[in-house]
């Protein structure tokens, strides 16, 4: 396969992107807090109700989040294309990505080089292959074939030349004592976190450290780990503890003045602090 056939189908999955985006309604969801039941292998969600009472959460009403939120990164920030080449000065920092859908998405939609950090490794072919590509329409996943019949590595071959992951964990112990963590961080021209649990704090640390670009959409709060939180009660006028969702965006709002609050056009924890 030539370049030129390998830019035109990655510039038709950046096509097909923004097409999606426009053809899917914007819901919203009251925000809940989420737990996690283990029940012969499988995770159940739950979230909490008003009262208290944990309820079954349908998984499918945030299943788009992370297509929603690449879409709202490229849109918001100017961000370059990649050269296809890992000597490039920048990257977006992806922290706690999970299975890599975000990932997968800059890189193989997008053209954007990205490293990830996460503790558990993450197949970024297999993600794309199967949580990413079956959602595109057939006509162009036919293309992408028809493609990769030329090069049967295709999809190997960007994703190797695009992406990089450091399987370890983020917060403010961990980039102090890593040459390479900081490194990366040094380099980001974004940093990123999408429902990026007990980093989140560290996310945002970080970029004021390193005066960095960044967004997190928080989502678990943890409060019997990071106990030294407090946010301004504006009844009693007094410090307490942060225990909730929107005391913990209260919270990483306070950091400082120049940041930003948006709600993200997905369903479920959907603030965006940047």
């Amino acid at each position: 396969m030539d370049n030129a056939s390998g830019e035109n189908i990655r510039d038709d999955l950046a096509a097909v992107e923004e097409m999606m985006m426009m053809t899917t309604t914007k819901k919203e969801e009251e925000a809940s807090d989420t737990r996690f039941k283990e029940d012969q292998g499988s995770t159940v969600p739950f979230e909490r109700t008003e009262k208290g009472e944990r309820r079954k959460r349908h998984g499918a009403r945030n299943q788009h989040r992370h297509k929603f939120f690449v879409k709202w990164l490229m849109d918001t920030f100017d961000l370059p294309t990649t050269t296809n080449d890992r000597s490039d000065d920048t990257h977006i920092l992806d922290i706690a990505g999970g299975k890599g859908e975000v990932a997968a998405r800059l890189s193989m939609c997008h053209c954007q080089q990205v490293v990830m950090v996460d503790p558990r490794h993450a197949d970024i072919v297999n993600c794309f292959e199967t949580l990413v590509l079956p959602k595109i329409p057939n006509k162009w996943q036919r293309r992408l074939e028809e493609q990769r019949s030329s090069n049967p590595q295709f999809v190997e071959e960007t994703v190797n030349s695009r992406f990089r992951q450091l399987v370890t964990t983020f917060d403010d112990h961990t980039l102090a004592q890593s040459t390479e963590l900081q490194e990366v961080v040094q380099k980001a021209s974004l940093i990123v976190g999408l429902h990026a649990d007990g980093a989140t704090e560290a996310i945002v640390n970080a970029a004021l450290q390193y005066q960095k670009p960044f967004v997190v959409v928080p989502c678990c709060v943890f409060p019997n780990l990071f106990l030294e939180r407090r946010v301004l009660d504006e009844e009693t006028n007094k410090m307490i503890p942060v225990r909730s969702h929107e005391q913990f965006c209260q919270f990483l709002l306070a950091k400082d003045p120049r940041f930003q609050l948006e709600t993200l056009p997905f369903e479920g924890r959907n603030v965006a602090i940047w």
